[in-house]
């Protein structure tokens, strides 16, 4: 008579508590991956807010400088730029940015100091301030100044 053993079949696979732990590992290295991501990528948009408004702020006060002493209008100017560098309308959905230049006289001829149309005198000094602003959040990115006057003094 021949004994039949039987053997014990060898099972593969994974069982449900083994999956449910790698899932859960799984997820917590893809939560991290993700926050760095996002925090990477907040440091980018704002380095690049940064280094947009430098450029405008610059170039405010260049055009400042270029009308000169007498040219420059007392008081102050506001305009509006989209993302891309592009002068949009202070109304404009995409508008970002927006560039405050503030001319201010320590003397004047007829007027009032900082108001629009005020005449500066010949030996007056003439503040020039360039703030630039995130339009979303009214939040101060780049504040500049300089001064102006008239050559000879």
């Amino acid at each position: 008579m021949k004994i039949r053993v039987k053997r014990r079949q060898l099972q593969h696979g994974a069982t449900l508590v083994e999956l449910l732990v790698a899932a859960l590992l799984l997820s917590i290295g893809l939560m991290a991956l993700v926050n760095m991501w996002m925090y990477s990528f907040r440091m980018t948009v704002i380095t690049d807010d940064y280094g947009v408004a430098y450029n405008l702020g610059r170039q405010a006060m260049e055009q400042v400088k270029m009308q000169g002493f007498a040219s420059a209008p007392e008081g102050n100017t506001v305009v509006h730029y989209r993302a891309n560098q592009t002068v949009t309308s202070a109304g404009a959905s995409d508008r970002r940015y927006q560039v405050t230049t503030s001319i201010v006289s320590s003397s004047v001829k007829s007027g009032t100091p900082g108001s629009a149309g005020a005449v500066p005198m010949d030996t007056a000094i003439r503040t020039v301030t360039v703030t630039v602003r995130l339009t979303a959040s009214n939040q101060v990115i780049y504040v500049t100044h300089t001064y102006l006057a008239r050559g000879g003094v």
